[in-house]
C-alpha cells in the first residue's frame, strides 16, 4: 500500500530576487517496502519544464547539500526507483532548471527514516551550497530563539503568514497584525516561517523555546 508522505520543506530564499524560482510542495509517495519506489512530486513556481533531483542516502548529522544533480527530469511527478531500505535515511532535493545556465535553488525534503536528530539537522542546514547570494536581507525575524513574541522587520507589507513544524504540518496561519506573532503555545522546537510578500514568499527558520 502506497503511504502519502506530506514533506516538511525546506526553503531558502524560496523567490527571494532570483531569475529563476524555486519549486514547492515537495510531496512523496513512498511504495519501498514492495518494490523500492518513490514517486516524487513538487509545484512549479515559474515556467520551467525541466528539473534536477538529487538523492542523498544515509543523510545524518554533518551530512551536505548537494552541489550536483543526480538525474535530470522532464516527467513531474517522477518516479525514482533503487531506493534500498538498507539505508536509514534519504532526503531529497529539487531545483527547476530555467535555461542552460539558470537553475533555481534546491528545495529539499527529507523523509525515509530519518531520525528527528538528522531531520532537525536538515532543517537547521545553512551553508553556502544552500544558500543563494541574493537573499532576501530587507525582512528579518527577532528575537530568535524566543519564548512568545516573534517580531518582523520589514519594508514591504506581509499579506500572510503560515508556520510550519519540523514534520511539514501546518500549525498556525496570520492575517492580521502581520509584524508580530504570538508563538507562546507553539511546543519547543525548530519552526519554518513562511511569508507572504506581495509579490514572493520568504521563508525563515526560528525556534521557540
Amino acid at each position: 500500500m502506497k503511504k502519502l508522505i506530506i514533506l516538511a520543506i525546506l526553503l531558502i530564499n524560496f523567490l527571494s530576487y532570483s531569475q529563476c524560482p524555486a519549486p514547492s510542495n515537495v510531496n512523496l509517495i513512498n511504495n519501498i517496502a514492495f518494490l523500492n519506489t518513490v514517486e516524487l512530486s513538487w509545484t512549479e513556481n515559474g515556467t520551467a519544464t525541466n528539473w534536477e533531483i538529487a538523492v542523498v542516502p544515509d543523510f545524518n548529522v554533518g551530512s551536505t547539500i548537494p552541489t550536483n544533480a543526480w538525474i535530470s527530469v522532464t516527467n513531474n511527478p517522477f518516479i525514482i526507483t533503487g531506493i534500498s531500505p538498507s539505508y536509514n535515511c534519504y532526503a531529497f532535493f529539487v531545483r527547476s532548471v530555467c535555461s542552460l545556465t539558470d537553475v533555481s535553488n534546491w528545495t529539499g525534503a527529507s523523509t525515509l527514516g530519518c531520525s528527528i536528530t538528522a531531520y532537525n539537522w536538515f532543517l537547521t542546514l545553512s551553508n553556502d551550497n544552500f544558500l543563494s547570494n541574493t537573499e532576501n536581507t530587507t525582512l528579518q525575524i527577532y528575537p530568535n530563539p524566543t519564548k512568545n513574541i516573534l517580531l518582523i522587520k520589514n519594508n514591504y507589507e506581509i499579506e500572510k503568514i503560515k508556520i510550519f513544524d519540523y514534520l511539514g504540518k501546518e500549525v498556525l496561519t496570520q492575517t492580521q497584525n502581520n509584524k508580530e506573532i504570538n508563538v507562546e503555545n507553539l511546543s519547543k522546537g525548530i519552526y519554518l516561517l513562511e511569508i507572504y510578500l506581495e509579490k514572493e514568499k520568504v521563508y525563515k527558520k526560528f525556534i521557540k523555546e
